[in-house]
């Protein structure tokens, strides 16, 4: 099995704007029109700590879709979700998790004094009319630093009793 390394993202453009004129200018270029980027949620949400929850499913996209299709529906039409989420925490079948979690002012503190190379690039998400970015940081070496905290596994805390692992 190849060796992944996983990684924290932290939200630093939450929308960085693709509004670009539609009309091509004299010197052939698109013009950007006047729409500022976002600030992502890394640095303006006022939370005290955030949670990380790292999951290695099993479980193929063809048997999560339709239980993922029967939740929007449901969250559409303002229904409860509780029978299908139990249902997918029925059916998921986890490899491994893991949950994370840090303070966010010192995480804030700790990216402003790190050196660029414990980034490793930026983790993009793509939106019709905006890009979201993600700064990269390699998840051991932000537990190992102290920053984040790891709380190990804690699916077997939150599964069903019908559910076994």
């Amino acid at each position: 099995m190849q060796s992944r390394q996983w990684v924290i993202l932290l939200e630093t453009i939450s929308q960085l704007q693709y509004d670009r004129s539609r009309s091509v200018s004299t010197n052939g270029t698109l013009p950007v029109r006047q729409k500022t980027d976002v600030p992502g949620w890394f640095f303006t949400s006022s939370a005290d700590e955030v949670y990380y929850y790292f999951l290695a499913l099993l479980n193929s996209e063809t048997q999560l879709n339709p239980l993922y299709e029967e939740y929007v529906k449901l969250v559409k039409s303002n229904q409860t979700t509780d029978e299908v989420e139990n249902r997918l925490l029925r059916e998921l079948r986890i490899d491994r998790d893991l949950l994370v979690s840090f303070s966010l002012p010192e995480a804030r503190a700790w990216y402003d004094a790190a050196p660029e190379t414990v980034f490793h690039g930026y983790a993009p998400a793509p939106n019709p009319s905006y890009l979201t970015l993600s700064k990269r940081v390699k998840r051991d070496l932000f537990i190992s630093s102290g920053i984040g905290k790891s709380h190990g596994s804690i699916f077997s805390l939150v599964k069903p009793s019908s559910v076994s692992r």
